[in-house]
């Protein structure tokens, strides 16, 4: 029953009118921001920060094409001298 009581205070809550210019004053707050153009430092910004990215990745590339050789480390010869397996094959199908 007390919980029906403190619910009944939630049915004396009235609508509140806005005032009517609030509503034109946010659509033009709205078309300013859309008005506002990026600065060029950023342009540059940006430029330069995906072309450089752009350049990492085709490095990568280049790099993983080329013929690897394979060199054994200090862990790979301890795992290869127990016969423990190096593959991520869970069931060694």
């Amino acid at each position: 029953m007390e919980l029906n009581k403190k619910l009944d205070v939630l049915q004396q809550i009235k609508e509140v009118d806005a005032p009517p210019f609030l509503y034109t004053r946010i659509q033009q707050q709205i078309q300013n921001l859309q008005q506002l153009e990026a600065p060029a430092k950023w342009k540059w910004a940006f430029a330069c920060s995906t072309l450089l990215i752009l350049l990492i990745n085709i490095s990568i590339l280049v790099r993983s094409s080329a013929p690897v050789v394979k060199q054994n480390t200090g862990v790979e010869n301890i795992v290869n001298s127990l016969g423990l397996s190096n593959t991520n094959d869970l069931y060694h199908e």
